[in-house]
């Protein structure tokens, strides 16, 4: 029976059934002899009478300090008190209640840490986010100041202008990819699997950047076979390639080059995109994908966002991706998603 589970009622039981076959044994003793002591009879029930209620008292006892210890103990561990040993309750019901309450304290442990991690991670958001801000903000207060002067030139005029409108583009840009990086970390976004042609995505991830590439002069080498197809989400893995291109890019020389490889196995495809520039300096190679890093290198127009936002996505799309300095000179980032299919 599951009741006698509970040490509480089996121990009782069992003792007070022991108490009583031996009353009874004790009585029917006295019963066979010829003198029979009404005395001793009486006297043994009321010995066995005392030792049942004086059982039954210990087990209260016993059973009410246990719920008394273990109700100070749990209120302990909701205030503060971290104390996850419960383990003077062995069997039955009590174990059961144990297993769920030591549950219980840790899930709230895990809540409290996470409020925690919460606050903190919030806080160095909203500092990060007034850093990056800061910059362009005051730039369009001082062109708003020097528009709104009278004996501003029209090639001044323009020049503030167009500066007002760099800073306006780049705060949108800024808060554009804040809300793609918050989606992805609340994870509400529902990737799409789709076959995808490599040849297609290289062309749609290089070609906002041509451009400006050939009025820097670099040179865009695609090595990408026309039979390559896998699957993934097209539309965002165009974006996180797109940052590292263009991180690329910012780090090239006039007249470099940027070199687009593709290639595939059987369980993968690889992307390996590099350039000759400087290369990575070796203290920036640990944080290179950490949110709001900027390098020792980095363009004063930078937030530190785009490599960190390409690493997000291809996570999310069950991939990985790693920058390292190429030995012959450059910076190389490799791309390598896992195959799956639709």
């Amino acid at each position: 029976m599951r009741l006698l589970r509970n040490p509480e009622v089996r121990i009782p039981l069992f003792a007070g059934i022991a108490i009583s076959v031996g009353a009874v044994i004790l009585i029917l003793h006295f019963l066979k002899q010829e003198t029979v002591s009404v005395s001793a009879v009486i006297l043994t029930v009321v010995i066995t009478l005392l030792l049942l209620i004086t059982g039954f008292l210990l087990s209260a006892y016993f059973h009410y300090k246990q719920v008394r210890n273990f109700t100070v103990k749990v209120d302990r561990n909701l205030h503060g008190h971290r104390e996850l040993n419960f383990n003077e309750f062995k069997e039955g019901d009590f174990a059961v209640l144990q297993d769920v309450t030591q549950g219980m304290v840790m899930t709230h442990y895990r809540q409290e840490e996470m409020l925690e991690e919460d606050k903190v991670f919030l806080a160095k958001w909203l500092a990060d986010i007034s850093h990056q801000l800061k910059t362009p903000l005051a730039s369009l207060t001082l062109s708003a100041e020097q528009l709104s002067e009278n004996d501003v030139s029209d090639a001044d005029r323009k020049r503030s202008a167009r500066r007002m409108l760099d800073m306006i583009n780049r705060i949108n840009n800024f808060i554009k990819t804040l809300l793609k990086i918050s989606r992805l970390d609340a994870e509400a976004v529902q990737f799409r699997k789709e076959e995808i042609s490599a040849r297609e995505l290289i062309e749609d991830v290089c070609d906002p950047l041509e451009m400006t590439m050939e009025l820097r002069e670099i040179t865009l080498i695609k090595k990408v076979p026309e039979d390559i197809t896998f699957v993934s989400d097209k539309t965002w893995l165009t974006e996180a390639l797109l940052n590292i291109v263009k991180n690329c890019m910012e780090h090239s020389p006039p007249e470099g080059t940027i070199t687009i490889e593709v290639s595939q196995t059987a369980v993968s495809t690889e992307f390996v995109i590099r350039d000759t520039g400087g290369g990575i300096d070796p203290d920036d190679l640990p944080h290179i994908f950490e949110r709001y890093y900027r390098g020792k290198d980095a363009d004063s127009s930078s937030v530190g966002i785009g490599l960190s936002f390409t690493n997000t996505v291809v996570r999310k799309l069950g991939g990985t991706v790693k920058a390292e300095n190429h030995p012959d000179g450059g910076a190389m980032f490799t791309v390598r998603l896992i195959s799956m299919n639709v």
